[in-house]
């Protein structure tokens, strides 16, 4: 009898630590499972969890044992023994159940929150089940299929509108056979029912031979003209892309779009183009040149080469350069201009040359020629003293006045600098800040990204803008004016481009 009471001592014993070790690994899956949804560590959250399923294999196996014992021991002990043994498992098993009740609501509720939109990592993979597609570039030369080749394959599995968008640009690199190796663009539009869907797109042939589409991603979608994909599509279509590049000997090149552009009164590399392939290159401009710009380039070196931007034109007779004004020379549209050359005449001009580049910046050397480009002599070998960024603008109102733009970030935002002797040294600009106010009260200035100064009604005037992450009031610009040739500025009023 003594021996029994010790046997049925040690199992209970033995019973509560199982159950113990049972609920504290049960408590430890759930952890490393929420964890997993809200994080996404995998190695590290995955070999735990395998370890815990691994113990509950075993677990249940012995269980499996054990019950089978049970009922010999039931045999052997009689019913009422049976009875009080079952009274203090049951005690147990309730202990237990309610131990699993509570783990399981308490990272349930956890685990359904990391599945809403941006509150974890499990969100994100929800998400990409939903939106994320994947089709195969067939045509993925560029020669012979043009850009109409990459979205036929697109269109094989997503019905996309006809009338695309780009949200900002449109950037393809290809070999010199013309094989695509990669693309990036994010174009929107309405379907037949009227509603947006945006495609953010992408495709690099060293990591697969697919074209990544996510879709339903957030777009400030304004459906302006100026954004219009088709222009692109046509004039890839009809220039001679393997004819241009061919001069070049690189492996890779590169295409460019932005919609429509202004290169102000900068010739340099602009060939108008018709829809049956004639060109014609101006010498000289004395109007804007404005157009549905298609950038052809060898990346990392437009210094070296610089770039052909071709210009679809429905009439190449229909060009016209008429003389000037004083007052509107120099002006133009520095939002759409991402050149780092100025010419302030046929034979004087400005550009900034690339002297270093690491992580997505760069820095700048500013150069000058007298003879229309054919001896360039450096004027400041660091006008931008030491920061580094992507140059975003330069413009010169005369042989002294002139400015200059470094953006941050991607394009985020930037800052301005002046000089007053040519170039050989620059301030930088500074502006009085707006604050707007958010519908949650709190207050920011959105106007961080300034174009380009010009003259206008006897005074300087600038639009500042919100750089590649505004959404401000439908990405407006702030206009300042300088009535001391750009050294101190005040803010005149909010102007919204649409």
């Amino acid at each position: 009898m003594e021996k029994h009471n010790k046997n049925t001592t040690k199992g209970l014993v033995l019973s509560i630590i199982t159950c113990f070790v049972f609920v504290l690994v049960y408590w430890i899956s759930f952890y490393e499972l929420y964890t997993l949804c809200k994080f996404g560590r995998v190695k590290h959250n995955v070999t735990i969890l395998l370890g815990c399923m691994v113990f509950f294999l075993a677990f249940f196996i012995i269980l499996i044992i054990r019950v089978i014992k049970m009922k010999e021991i039931k045999e052997q002990q009689g019913e009422d023994r049976w009875e009080e043994h079952s009274r203090s498992k049951i005690i147990r098993i309730c202990a237990v159940v309610i131990s699993i009740v509570i783990i399981t609501c308490f990272y349930g509720v956890k685990i359904y929150n990391s599945s809403i939109n941006y509150n974890g990592k499990l969100s994100w993979v929800l998400r990409d089940l939903k939106n994320k597609k994947s089709v195969e570039l067939e045509h993925n030369n560029i020669y012979e299929t043009g850009i109409e080749g990459i979205l036929t394959d697109i269109n094989k599995k997503i019905n996309m509108p006809e009338k695309l968008y780009v949200a900002s640009n449109f950037s393809l690199t290809f070999d010199s056979n013309g094989k695509i190796t990669t693309f990036d663009t994010y174009v929107y539009g309405k379907n037949d029912k009227g509603k947006l869907e945006s495609y953010l797109i992408s495709y690099n042939s060293n990591n697969s031979k697919n074209i990544t589409i996510i879709l339903n991603g957030y777009v400030n979608a304004n459906y302006s003209n100026d954004k219009l994909l088709e222009p692109l599509i046509k004039t890839v279509k009809v220039i001679p892309l393997k004819k241009t590049v061919s001069s070049w000997n690189e492996k890779q090149y590169g295409i460019l779009y932005y919609g429509k552009r202004s290169f102000g009164y900068n010739t340099q590399g602009i060939v108008y183009i018709d829809s049956k392939g004639k060109v014609n290159s101006p010498t000289n401009a004395y109007s804007e040149i404005v157009g549905y710009i298609v950038s052809v380039y060898v990346p990392g070196k437009e210094n070296q080469y610089p770039p052909v931007r071709y210009n679809l034109v429905s009439n190449l007779n229909n060009i016209k350069t008429p003389e000037p004004s004083t007052e509107n020379k120099n002006i133009f549209d520095q939002s759409y201009n991402t050149s780092n050359k100025f010419y302030l005449s046929k034979q004087v001009g400005y550009r900034l040359e690339i002297t270093a580049a690491a992580a997505g910046s760069r820095s700048y050397s500013l150069t000058g020629t007298r003879d229309g480009g054919t001896t360039w002599n450096t004027i400041n070998a660091d006008p931008f003293s030491g920061k580094i960024g992507v140059a975003a603008g330069i413009t010169f109102l005369n042989d002294k006045l002139g400015f200059l733009c470094l953006s941050y970030s991607g394009g985020t935002n930037g800052q301005l600098y002046r000089t007053e002797d040519g170039g050989v040294t620059y301030k930088m600009v500074n502006f009085p800040e707006i604050k707007v106010a958010l519908k949650s009260g709190e207050s920011y200035n959105p106007f961080d990204l300034p174009g380009m100064p010009y003259k206008k009604d006897g005074s300087l005037n600038v639009l500042v803008g919100e750089g590649s992450d505004g959404d401000y009031n439908g990405n407006s610009k702030a206009l300042y004016q300088s009535k001391d040739n750009g050294i101190t500025w005040q803010y005149v009023k909010e102007v919204n481009k649409n």
